[in-house]
């Protein structure tokens, strides 16, 4: 649809803005620092080299977008991080120049350049989710909603509800509560008359499951009744009338699933085998972030073969000195080293980054879907043969 289009491209525009703006503004903060200290003939960085220095970088953030292209919540935390390799030269060459050459002016460029990338993410998920629209409504982004009280946030996606982080705004990418469309049976926005603690179980591949409770206040909520659980979310009436009409159109055409601990298995789908000690329970709202470090290692001999070829294209110097490739000649067995590692390492990549990080996403994919049900109520010894008798009175 166009309007989907248009709002995918202006924010695709937002996030490259907040990536570029940065960049664009070192080269000139530099020759400012080198004019002031008297250094004003030495040649500075030119944007491309800048570019083409942090392309790895951006290269991530752009699968990361494409991982995420239905997440509208994301684009802001791609945009930001998009914007950090940039911003973390030009910012500290500002405190450099406002501490070293006495231009105090410097620190407010460097406050300047952190709020005008951080709002241009903000922008970003603005036009790609306001206003909602009967084509935004019809289409599979996610459509974010304010509650009323609490640090979360609802998200209509195109085949759940969710909520997410209930502890911190910084954490607002992790699902906490979701609820498919295959196992909603009813939504609707009542009056909640007095406070109220609403109490989920999310399965964590144990015996038993982890409990989630979070107080609703007296005041419009939503009514939401599942197969496996029952929700108060606590909404504004205006933000509770446009996330019950998404969820309605969205849900309308999907069968529900009326028993899903016997259709389907959480341990199945999710490719995780049953455990039974405390210490190997699985976090659905964690994030593998060792893996990126993990990731950047393994990737680093394509990351030098893709500069020095890139060196030699540009002819720039200063890559061809970085890439060993000096005066524009490359030594052959390096090319060969640095191949047979590539190689090597993408495997390892597969084998120990992508298909952690993939298998961590499905589970999340099923958190709260289809948890396991609780385990058999334990013997009390009033079920005849189940252990000592009561006494007779």
């Amino acid at each position: 649809m166009i309007e989907v289009f248009v709002r995918r491209a202006a924010g695709l525009l937002l996030v490259a803005l907040a990536a570029f703006i940065p960049v664009a503004a070192y080269p000139s903060l530099t020759e400012w620092d080198a004019r002031l200290a008297g250094r004003s003939g030495q040649p500075t960085r030119s944007v491309l080299e800048l570019v083409l220095g942090g392309g790895a970088i951006w290269l991530i953030i752009a699968i990361g977008l494409g991982w995420h292209w239905r997440r509208s919540t994301m684009w802001p935390i791609w945009a930001r991080w998009a914007a950090f390799p940039g911003l973390f030269l030009s910012v500290i060459t500002c405190f450099f120049i406002a501490g070293k050459r006495g231009a105090p002016i410097a620190l407010a460029i460097g406050v300047g350049l952190v709020v005008t990338c951080w709002l241009a993410s903000e922008a970003a998920r603005l036009v790609l989710t306001r206003p909602v629209t009967t084509r935004l409504i019809s289409s599979k982004l996610e459509i974010p909603f304010p509650i009323r009280d609490l640090q979360a946030r609802l998200c209509v996606r195109a085949d759940r509800l969710v909520l997410d982080s209930l502890a911190s705004r910084r954490k607002r990418s992790r699902d906490v509560i979701a609820v498919p469309w295959t196992a909603l049976r009813s939504i609707e926005l009542i009056e909640v008359e007095q406070e109220t603690v609403c109490q989920v179980r999310v399965f964590s591949n144990w015996v038993w499951a982890c409990t989630r409770e979070f107080v609703v206040t007296p005041g419009p909520a939503l009514h939401v009744v599942g197969t496996a659980r029952e929700l108060l979310i606590p909404v504004t009436t205006h933000h509770g009338q446009t996330a019950l009409a998404v969820v309605r159109a969205r849900s309308s055409a999907v069968e529900l699933i009326e028993d899903p601990f016997e259709k389907r298995s959480w341990n199945t789908v999710t490719g995780v085998s049953p455990q039974s000690r405390p210490k190997e329970v699985v976090r659905t709202d964690s994030r593998p972030y060792v893996l990126g470090l993990v990731g950047a290692f393994l990737l680093m001999p394509l990351v030098m073969l893709s500069g020095m070829t890139l060196s030699l294209i540009t002819g720039s110097a200063k890559m061809q000195d970085q890439f060993f490739a000096s005066g524009g000649v490359v030594d052959p067995a390096s090319v060969v080293t640095l191949g047979i590692a590539a190689v090597v390492f993408l495997y390892l990549l597969q084998r120990f980054v992508i298909k952690v990080f993939l298998k961590s996403m499905r589970i999340q994919d099923y958190i709260e879907a289809f948890p396991e049900p609780p385990p058999a109520p334990a013997k009390t010894g009033t079920v005849p043969g189940s252990g000592k008798k009561r006494k007779k009175r």
